[in-house]
């Protein structure tokens, strides 16, 4: 009977393994793999994420550390107002920044005819302004090209006033009256 039995199931298994099914098998594949890739492969990489995240943490930390250091670090009232005289032009540097200007207006392809330059002094002796009045004559467009470039070359640099003036309405050139204030500051300053 057990022989028999034997042989049927033999027989059945063959009958199975002949017939099978496509999807069932790679069902049972594909669930196979996962169940290994759950063994295998995902602890790794939870234990690569966990580091990582270890790292990035001390990191920060450190980087927080260095933050608060640099905050610490006392800067006395005497520094801080040095750094803020400096990035003004010294008497010395007021005539060469007018000669950038004329320069800066000369390649913008304007004509400065002549100018009025004043030199103002401050009444608490700190800083001295410098007022230029430039008669601009020249195309709008470039005439505003030519203020917006000084402004960004010279952000410490006031344009105090502009006012526009052409002849006629068909005329394509305009002429202008730029006042600028420059600042500087003293020597002894």
């Amino acid at each position: 009977m057990a022989d028999r039995f034997l042989k049927l199931l033999l027989a059945r298994l063959r009958f199975a393994a002949a017939n099978l099914p496509v999807l069932p098998a790679l069902a049972l594949l594909l669930v196979g793999a996962a169940g290994l890739g759950q063994l295998f492969l995902l602890p790794g990489q939870e234990a690569a994420i966990e580091a990582s995240e270890h790292r990035l943490a001390s990191l920060e930390r450190s980087a927080r550390r260095a933050a608060i250091e640099r905050q610490s670090v006392q800067v006395s009232p005497e520094d801080t107002r040095q750094r803020l005289l400096d990035r003004f032009p010294s008497e010395d540097q007021l005539n060469a920044e007018l000669g950038r200007l004329l320069e800066m207006a000369a390649t913008a392809g304007l004509t400065i005819v002549s100018g009025d330059y004043r030199l103002m002094p401050a009444k608490d002796g700190l800083f001295d302004r410098y007022v230029l009045n430039f008669p601009v004559k020249g195309d709008y467009r470039k005439i505003r090209g030519y203020v917006q470039a000084v402004r960004s070359e010279f952000p410490d640099l006031a344009v105090d006033d502009i006012a526009l003036r052409r002849e006629n309405i068909a005329s394509a050139e305009v002429e202008a009256q730029l006042r600028f204030v420059l600042f500087g500051r003293r020597k002894a300053a």
